[in-house]
């Protein structure tokens, strides 16, 4: 067997081989950047891997909903740093955009950072905050996984109009949404659409572990801001708007979704009981 690593750059080449200049990889690696940029688009979003199911499982509605709000603050290709206004965020500033003292927003970010969540970074008399890489990535990624799109700008629209516990109610709903339907469902990577097992309000408390009534009251919240959204076929379920999540390589529009669940042919069978 040839030792490739000992051959001339002709011998390589004449082997069939390639050798590249420095110059030649920085610009095959930009056009990588350019083709990953396209699929991308230029709509940006926080990927949430599938990783995080697990350990959502563990967490308050309040933590949730500091986490999910701080997903609209990641910047592009910054190892999960939290920016705002082009600065660095601290757990200062975070605490005046959550409403709430710096004490209460110390204390669930120390809850975050021992699951790896977020970390905090003192640098001089500041705190700095991002997320954890293990669960959440915005930007190039030469890893495989699966996971969610969680879009910033639109989510930042919709958290405004929420309380913590709200916005943690709709990031405990993400693994949960069917991958073309957008319905609430018991399987949501499923391929067969008529195998789909919907869920009405009272399956989404019994699996989240929530109060029917707090359920009940959240869910006209999302509603108003769009967030979630009826659709009505055989029965109503309850869809998540794709303008601020998705689980698809392209972003469908919301009239493809509904176009999608009436072509699937669903049935009352289809609803869990």
């Amino acid at each position: 067997m040839e030792n490739y690593y000992e051959l001339t750059v002709r011998e390589l080449i004449e082997l069939g081989g390639e050798a590249r200049t420095p110059q030649r990889v920085n610009s095959d690696k930009a056009y990588k950047k350019k083709i990953n940029q396209k699929k991308l688009g230029n709509e940006q979003f926080v990927r949430v891997k599938e990783d995080f199911n697990e350990v959502k499982k563990l967490l308050s509605l309040e933590q949730s909903g500091l986490l999910m709000f701080l997903l609209g603050f990641v910047k592009f290709n910054e190892e999960g740093q939290l920016f705002n206004d082009s600065k660095r965020m601290t757990v200062s500033d975070i605490a005046k955009l959550v409403g709430k003292s710096e004490r209460q927003i110390r204390t669930v970010l120390s809850e975050l950072e021992t699951m790896s969540l977020i970390y905090r970074e003192k640098v001089g008399r500041n705190v700095f905050v991002s997320l954890g890489e293990a669960f959440f990535n915005c930007g190039y990624s030469e890893e495989s996984f699966k996971f969610v799109k969680v879009y910033k700008t639109r989510l930042k629209e919709v958290a405004k109009r929420l309380t913590l516990s709200e916005i943690g109610f709709l990031m405990q709903l993400l693994s949960h949404f069917h991958w073309e339907t957008h319905l609430l469902v018991d399987n949501p990577s499923e391929t067969d659409k008529s195998k789909l097992v919907i869920w009405s309000r009272k399956h989404i408390a019994e699996e989240l572990g929530l109060s029917i009534d707090f359920v009940k009251r959240a869910i006209p919240k999302l509603r108003k801001v769009q967030a979630i959204v009826e659709v009505k076929s055989a029965k109503t379920g309850l869809v998540l708007d794709p303008s601020l999540v998705c689980r698809q390589e392209q972003k469908p529009s919301f009239d493809k979704i509904v176009r999608t669940i009436n072509e699937a042919g669903l049935t009352k069978e289809n609803f869990k009981k």
